[in-house]
């Protein structure tokens, strides 16, 4: 059952690492996000996700958690949290923050002590084969680290052992759980542990990473939807207003295991990809430029159509800290096209920082573990002064794109500016209850995109003619015309 009181809700995606730096370290804070908290109201988000800032060697970018349930340093203490997320309710924002519920970190005090010589409380926390030597190449198995005589398992990282929550179809018995056996439910009881200490802390829900890889040789995914029933029927009778988008891609799955809202990411077969991200794919060019409109569509209706069935929401999202940045992909008149459809759609838009001001993704070193994606994690673009505004500091964490001069500042004078452009949307849907609905009916003209909700109407000019359409009110333009040149959109009211 869709939950109305998540309807109105805009995300705006923090990486706690690159968005304000207070203290002058070099590296972003809790303390810097509370004194920009006006900034996302102000561009209209009454929501944000924040990614991770728990203890962890960042060999992955946070999602290597060493201590659930504390702060690293480096971006503060407990205290600052509860002040930002004091202050961020008091603004009438909500927050979310990252659950990485598949895997700890090798630092985890839990998984080191599940690697001892000697049995102990923590033993079936993980995922340990029953001998060193068994090593069997079908798993990511890492062998000789610790006196357990076993090699561990782990999701993707080697630094990221993976919790015990069983196997679906077992194929090695001398180490393998089956999902429902007792031993098993350790794992998931400790996820909830994790889950209430935070929504205790004042959080209102949580961004879950790699949500569907809970249990393993789980192919259909029925036994890690049934994981989260036990969770969600366990957290939703404390919280039953708890918020919990997926990392899944798949709605029918997501919405099926309990989650309210699932995120349409940038996977070849999403209708995202191929509205304005397939443009450097094998698979060919973007709708903008002509191309994958048949498969657009049909990804677009089955997303829809099942969250109108399984009553959940679709979570569109600008980008986020794994993909590159989507103002790479076009030009700025394409992500005023893209922004125009991402509102104009069923579900709860997800901002990226940056993408509002139109921030491009930048080649850099390998750090934390991100590997190609840190050039999507550079420091906010605030002003002109030294380091972009971001940071005093003589050098930072992660630096700023020298070769951008794209800011808040400028985007913030500018009436007529990408921000603006944004923030009128936003209050549009605000303001809208038929983009606040289920209801959506797509045409297939593949001449304009024209999607139907109500009596809001959605155009995009995909042809090479001018377009003509007639509306009792326009609500916003990429034209100053009364009709739609090519490569051109307009939300409007019949």
């Amino acid at each position: 059952m869709r939950n109305e009181k998540f309807k109105d809700l805009v995300f705006y995606e923090i990486y706690p690492t690159s968005f304000y730096d207070a203290n002058n370290d070099g590296i972003g804070d809790l303390k810097g996000i509370t004194e920009k908290l006006e900034y996302v109201k102000d561009l209209g988000c009454n929501a944000i996700w924040f990614n991770p800032f728990f203890v962890s060697p960042f060999k992955d970018g946070g999602y290597d958690i060493k201590d659930f349930f504390d702060i690293d340093p480096k971006f503060g203490n407990m205290k600052d949290f509860e002040e930002m997320v004091d202050k961020a309710h008091k603004l009438g924002i909500k927050v979310i923050v990252d659950c990485v519920a598949g895997h700890a970190s090798e630092e985890n005090k839990e998984f080191l002590m599940s690697g001892e010589e000697n049995r102990n409380e923590y033993s079936d926390l993980f995922i340990w084969t029953e001998s060193v030597w068994n090593n069997d190449p079908k798993y990511k198995l890492i062998a000789g680290r610790h006196p357990r005589n076993g090699n561990y398992l782990v999701n993707f990282f080697s630094v990221q052992p993976a919790f015990n929550y069983g196997f679906n179809h077992i194929d090695d018995p001398k180490w393998q759980m089956h999902y429902t056996d007792k031993r098993t439910y350790q794992a998931r009881d400790y996820l909830i542990k994790i889950i209430m200490f935070w929504l205790d802390k004042g959080v209102d829900g949580f961004r879950v990473d790699m949500a569907d890889s809970l249990v393993k040789n789980d192919d259909d995914k029925e036994a890690t939807i049934e994981v989260w029933h036990y969770v969600f029927d366990k957290v939703k009778k404390v919280y039953p207003d708890a918020f919990f988008v997926s990392e899944w891609c798949n709605p029918y799955q997501s919405f099926k295991a309990g989650f309210d809202a699932d995120f349409v990411l940038d996977h070849w077969d999403t209708y995202y990809h191929h509205f304005i991200r397939s443009g450097d794919y094998s698979i060919g060019p973007s709708i903008l430029n002509g191309n994958n409109f048949d498969y657009f569509i049909k990804d677009l209706k089955e997303r829809t159509d099942i969250a109108k069935k399984l009553g959940g929401y679709l979570a569109p999202i600008s980008g986020n800290h794994d993909v590159t940045r989507l103002a790479n992909y076009t030009d700025e008149a394409g992500l005023r096209l893209y922004y125009l459809l991402m509102f104009a759609l069923p579900g709860i838009p997800f901002i990226y920082y940056g993408d509002e001001i139109g921030m491009k993704y930048v080649n850099l070193p390998n750090k934390d573990g991100g590997y190609q994606r840190v050039g999507s994690r550079t420091p906010m673009q605030w002003d002109h002064s030294l380091n972009d505004g971001f940071s005093n500091a003589k050098e930072l964490y992660l630096p700023v794109n020298t070769a951008s001069e794209i800011t808040v500042e400028d985007n913030l004078k500018d009436s007529h500016s990408l921000y603006h452009f944004l923030q009128k949307l936003i209050k549009i849907r605000k303001d809208n209850p038929d983009l606040q609905s289920d209801e959506i009916d797509i045409g297939e003209d593949k001449r304009v995109l024209c999607i139907k909700r109500g009596s809001t109407i959605l155009l995009i000019n995909l042809s090479n003619e001018d377009v003509e359409y007639q509306a009792s009110e326009v609500l916003l333009s990429t034209t100053d015309k009364n009709y739609l040149p090519p490569r051109n959109g307009v939300i409007y009211k019949i």
